[in-house]
């Protein structure tokens, strides 16, 4: 059963799509992000986002199976991984999200395009009850596709302040009129940077320590 509380929305996410996105004309800046594709058994079955974390990694969504490179997931199981890639000339600035701000959200198409769709940061901060991490999550209402997980949210400055996870999967009325989504288009999920920041920090721990190396060479 799917419970709304006061100023936090507690739900399940879901795939597929709740809106129209349009191609992405962002030129050289798209390669801080790109498209991954499952390795074996499935070998390019599915598929997501990533975003350049910085020179050596980048981060996408947990719950694409058989991501291959994967070097570090998520401490409390919350729906992140971070992989090994090394950065093609550029990698982002990453910080915080501010409410109200203005976004676009990016990421690849089931028909490889990559696509965006332009919303707006809420307050409201989002649980997914199928994952048991406590982790809370943000939402923004540009729309998203299937395929744009883990894909990066964008800030107006060009700032990343987030990576893309899916979907609130209610009505929109009622979720507008019980958890102070006024105005509100839709409902999507994004996992927010201060918990990419804080598994990093972890990550980080463990590259340090005295057999870190056989992260960083993987």
């Amino acid at each position: 059963m799917i419970k709304i509380m006061a100023f936090l929305l507690v739900g399940v996410v879901t795939a597929g799509c709740n809106g129209f996105v349009k191609p992405d004309l962002s030129g050289p800046v798209n390669d801080s992000y790109f498209t991954v594709f499952s390795g074996f058994p499935v070998p390019f079955m599915y598929m997501a986002s990533a975003v350049q974390w910085n020179e050596d990694y980048a981060v996408t969504t947990r719950h694409t199976p058989f991501i291959p490179n994967v070097i570090y997931s998520c401490s409390t199981h919350c729906d992140l991984v971070f992989i090994k890639h090394k950065a093609n000339g550029h990698h982002p600035t990453w910080r915080a999200p501010r409410v109200g701000e203005s976004i676009t959200a990016v990421g690849v198409s089931p028909y490889l395009v990559t696509t965006t769709g332009k919303g707006k940061v809420y307050q409201t901060p989002f649980r997914n009850i199928e994952e048991h991490s406590g982790d809370l999550y943000a939402i923004h209402d540009a729309p998203l596709v299937k395929g744009m997980s883990g894909g990066p949210v964008i800030a107006s400055d060009g700032s990343v302040v987030g990576i893309n996870q899916g979907f609130y999967s209610t009505t929109l009325n009622d979720v507008i009129t019980q958890s102070g989504l006024k105005g509100a288009q839709r409902v999507s999920i994004f996992i927010p940077y201060s918990i990419i920041q804080r598994e990093w920090l972890m990550l980080q721990a463990q590259l340090d320590a005295p057999r870190g190396s056989k992260y960083a060479a993987k």
